[in-house]
């Protein structure tokens, strides 16, 4: 017997309809506060992965402001760039483009302007449904256009769903994260939505939500993305590269390349794994000149990253 059973058998059918309109009602407000979450964070990434971490300052996101377009709303501070979405989790009427969504979106333009003064301001209707998003586009009148767009963004419910069925977001924290590993990805992602969901009642800059996700990463999972000692001052968006002592070695034996994971380096032989960390220090030719074979290189590999080069075995310790 499931729960509407129970309490219709007990308490009557109309106590059991109006436990089915609760449910309901609260799977309905979940899923649009998941919508609109998960766009948020996927916003942060996409930011993070298409510039210069540095300039991450000048990007402001914030949720439910006193606006008649109040989701979610992104500000570049430089320009005076202000962009409101609207999230609709629906491909139904609700996700319409009607003659209520124009009033609002015109009022709030106008409120972006006068008030605000922001020197651009755009609206956007954010639907889950791609079809949805044209058929708004087309009903869009002529004049309202360059300041208002319906735009695409998939609903999934889980992370994982969403950086599988959304290609574009997958990348972006390829990037970031310098891996192609699926689950890796998904950690890093879901360390963002937690860091914007744990603290965004008056808004976050890029670079600090980027900043503090980083920080809580144990490994650290955002090996593209370098943060100065202060988490509020963003280096450069670079990629980790392997050390040419590292890439020379391998091709001598001809063993397979070096990949970059989480800002390791690893190195596979015959089932057997070494992760070198990316700031390791280049051993000297000497040491490098003892390797004979690629199991060598692994065992000795595998002690750098135990040890540390400083602690590092004999080459005599080292079974052959």
């Amino acid at each position: 017997m499931d729960v509407v059973d129970f309490v219709k058998e007990r308490f009557g059918t109309d106590h059991a309809t109006k436990l089915v309109r609760i449910g309901t009602g609260g799977n309905s407000n979940k899923k649009g506060s998941d919508f609109e979450n998960f766009y948020a964070a996927s916003k942060i990434c996409f930011l993070a992965s298409s510039m210069p971490a540095g300039q991450l300052t000048d990007f402001h996101v914030a949720c439910q402001e006193v606006a008649f377009v109040d989701d979610l709303c992104v500000r570049q501070l430089s320009v005076g760039s202000k962009t409101n979405y609207q999230a609709k989790n629906s491909d139904g009427a609700p996700a319409s483009w009607d003659e209520e969504m124009r009033n609002r979106f015109e009022m709030q333009y106008r409120i972006d302007q006068e008030l605000h003064l922001s020197h651009v301001s755009t609206q956007v209707l954010l639907v889950s449904s791609e079809e949805k998003a044209a058929a708004n586009d087309a009903k869009i009148p002529t004049e309202m256009k360059a300041y208002c767009a319906s735009e695409h963004f998939p609903y999934h419910t889980s992370s994982l769903k969403l950086l599988m069925g959304h290609q574009p977001l997958r990348e972006a924290l390829n990037g970031l994260c310098g891996t192609q590993s699926l689950s890796n990805v998904d950690a890093a992602f879901r360390l963002v939505l937690g860091e914007w969901c744990a603290d965004n009642e008056n808004g976050r800059v890029v670079a600090d939500v980027m900043g503090r996700a980083k920080a809580n990463s144990r490994p650290d999972l955002f090996a593209n993305f370098l943060v100065e000692k202060d988490p509020a001052m963003m280096g450069a968006l670079t990629p980790v590269e392997i050390p040419g002592w590292l890439s020379d070695l391998l091709a001598a034996f001809q063993m397979q390349a070096a990949s970059v994971e989480c800002g390791a380096f690893i190195v596979s032989y015959n089932g057997m794994q070494a992760r070198v960390a990316h700031d390791v220090v280049a051993p000297s030719q000497d040491d490098l000149a003892k390797l004979k074979s690629p199991g060598d290189i692994i065992l000795f590999l595998m002690s750098v990253a135990a040890e540390g080069l400083d602690d590092q075995p004999s080459m005599g310790e080292i079974r052959k």
